[in-house]
């Protein structure tokens, strides 16, 4: 699968994209991903990529609702690039985003050529977490939160990322 990225939206389309994942990211759908991270979500690379791909499905399925454009597949942010404007929420306060600029490359071990390299979903998994992590930690506010973090749009075109690397290691 190719996501198309997120930074070559247009400013209104991102802007839109940004406003709708507020809307769908109720209490529910927080408690939802806290509950899967308590069951191991983040612990278990499986669980990890598998649970995050029917985590933005739910997103995917509410934009398609409300006829978003680029609803699915939703678009995907690459953390080697920075978070665009429209997506810096929160933007004030002790939990917003500290660095708009994480600088984290995925490139080369999880270009698509590379992707053969990880024998099982397990070992892609565990690979991904850590980069994954680091991605977190360094944004930080409350992407670095793992019980809030879906609060921040971004976190969803993140892990569209995280989830296009899993759909192409898929394919090969």
């Amino acid at each position: 699968m190719s996501r198309p990225n997120l930074n070559n939206l247009t400013v209104g389309d991102r802007r839109l994209l940004a406003s709708l994942i507020q809307q769908y990211a109720t209490p529910e759908i927080i408690d939802l991903h806290w509950n899967a991270a308590q069951a191991g979500a983040h612990r278990d690379p499986v669980m990890f990529l598998t649970f995050h791909r029917e985590f933005i499905g739910g997103l995917e399925v509410f934009l398609l609702g409300q006829s978003f454009p680029m609803a699915a597949p939703l678009p995907a942010w690459n953390p080697a690039e920075s978070i665009p404007g429209e997506f810096n929420i929160p933007n004030f306060g002790p939990r917003r985003l500290r660095n708009l600029n994480p600088n984290v490359s995925f490139s080369p071990d999880f270009d698509l050529e590379n992707l053969n390299n990880f024998r099982t979903v397990a070992e892609l998994g565990e690979a991904l977490m850590t980069r994954h992590n680091l991605v977190h930690q360094r944004i930080g506010g409350i992407m670095n939160d793992m019980r809030m973090a879906p609060l921040a749009p971004i976190f969803w075109p993140f892990h569209s990322f995280i989830d296009d690397i899993y759909a192409n290691w898929q394919t090969i």
